[in-house]
């Protein structure tokens, strides 16, 4: 009979009985286990014992009560998340965003606990609202060391709105060198002036190689330039934090990169690195994720073909994003989209690294091999048609695009002081041409929240809590 009402614990104890490894009943509720010991159980879960376990994390963090021992729990709960993202549904339905919600408002005294519920409700999908009138947007192309040249324009934003970068925006998306600047802007909050030493860093260590190292390192590793070394810088400025857990900073905006994995079927597709999850129910049409360390993430998203080693994460192979979505503002309008659906955008910033274009035309008939290769590339890395799309859906006070006609073409690993400050001179014509869009930009981002829409967030915030309750 006990086998019949107590299945769970009473076929375990028969066993155990059998193979005289203990009692043949054990009636008594077994002691709570602490999450430490819950985690620690077993390396690898079937998905019924993950979920399981979920439950029990669960129970665990409505019982405890005192700061210190909720913060384990809640970093015990956050652990499991991160090595099961599958059961965050279970947390949905046990309406523990509501629980972790109610928690924060009540320990708002205690820094880590707050960063720790902080992530919990990044990794579950939940969001908080917009800082501003709208969702901010701020979108980065790749172009190696033409960074420089959206540097330039965060420069003149921050100057002339008194705020820095991570505070104007909502969302910020970088592909290759624009995930350098999306991660070290939105997550490390390092200076502009910080950005701008790391770029001349690109130029003396990294871009710096004798041409016949660089030619027999292509036989072997299919790099021209020294992986290591730009690892090592990556790892030296980012550091190795998982980047979901850089949700438990209340300053940081969402944040993406994004790379392209050569090892799906017969083309390239688009990988997002994420420092957020969607809540179940809300897809993204592309596939990413949030367990990456944070110089994985841009490693992966700058391994550029030719320049520097492709990535392996796991059974992935990672190449530089930008040979598919050089320009990632309309990944980055979708993915912000699906994070305040009931919101209107307020700013959706491109910024792109300089474009070039010969207009001579030669009397030739048709065209070289080197050329028909050239454009190409041109043609795969180019980011004038998604501006274009862009520029006819979203509104002129809405969205807004920097990039900068150059004089001369430059590569993406220019390293000669000259070519870069021409680079930079250049810029600063097309940023003087450019100055009442500039400040219409700025007029735009300074736009606040008013009293009135912080008091309509409130009462939204209370109504979903009211029907997560009663759902």
């Amino acid at each position: 009979m006990d086998c019949l009402f107590n299945p769970t614990s009473a076929i375990p104890d028969l066993l155990g009985a059998y193979l005289k490894l203990g009692p043949l009943n054990q009636t008594r509720k077994p002691a709570m286990a602490s999450p430490e010991t819950m985690l620690n159980k077993q390396l690898v879960l079937s998905r019924r014992q993950a979920e399981e376990m979920t439950r029990g994390l669960i129970g665990t963090l409505s019982q405890v009560s005192p700061p210190e021992a909720l913060a384990l729990c809640v970093e015990a709960l956050n652990e499991h998340l991160i090595r099961y993202p599958s059961c965050k549904a279970i947390m949905w339905q046990e309406r523990t965003a509501v629980t972790l919600l109610r928690k924060r408002r009540a320990y708002r005294d205690h820094q880590a606990l707050q960063s720790a519920l902080r992530e919990s409700l990044a990794l579950i999908g939940y969001v908080d609202p917009v800082k501003g009138c709208g969702i901010r947007v701020l979108s980065i192309d790749g172009g190696g060391t033409r960074g420089v040249v959206p540097l330039q324009v965060l420069q003149l934003l921050e100057a002339q709105t008194g705020k820095k970068i991570h505070q104007l925006f909502d969302y910020i998306c970088g592909v290759s060198t624009g995930a350098v600047l999306a991660f070290m802007l939105g997550l490390t909050h390092f200076s502009l002036e910080e950005c701008a030493d790391m770029y001349r860093r690109f130029g003396s260590e990294v871009f710096r190689q004798n041409p016949l190292v660089g030619t027999m390192k292509m036989g072997w590793s299919h790099s021209y330039y020294n992986t290591e070394t730009w690892e090592k810088i990556l790892r030296e400025k980012l550091g190795s934090r998982v980047l979901i857990k850089t949700a438990g900073d209340e300053l940081s905006p969402k944040v993406s990169a994004v790379s392209a994995v050569v090892n799906w079927g017969t083309s390239p597709k688009a990988f997002v690195f994420r420092n957020y999850n969607h809540k179940p129910g809300s897809l993204s049409r592309y596939a990413g994720g949030s367990a990456c360390q944070m110089w994985q993430a841009v490693r992966a998203s700058s391994a550029a073909p030719g320049y520097f080693q492709e990535f392996p994460i796991e059974s992935d192979i990672h190449q530089d994003g930008g040979i598919i979505l050089n320009n990632p503002c309309a990944l980055a309008v979708h993915e912000s989209r699906l994070l305040w659906p009931n919101q209107p955008f307020q700013c959706v910033l491109s910024l792109g690294t300089g474009r070039f274009d010969n207009a001579k035309r030669g009397p030739t008939t048709s065209t070289s091999l080197r050329a028909k290769i050239s454009n190409l590339i041109s043609s795969a890395t180019d980011t004038e048609g998604v501006h274009t799309l862009l520029d006819e859906l979203l509104a002129p006070d809405v969205y807004f695009r920097f990039n900068p006609m150059l004089s001369a073409l430059v590569s993406l690993d220019e390293s000669r002081p000259q070519a870069l400050d021409q680079l930079q001179r250049d810029n600063q014509v097309y940023l003087e041409r450019n100055r009442p869009k500039l400040a219409r930009l700025c007029l735009v981002l300074g736009a606040e929240r008013s009293a009135a829409s912080r008091t309509k967030d409130w009462m939204s915030e209370r109504a979903w809590e009211m029907k997560q309750r009663w759902v």
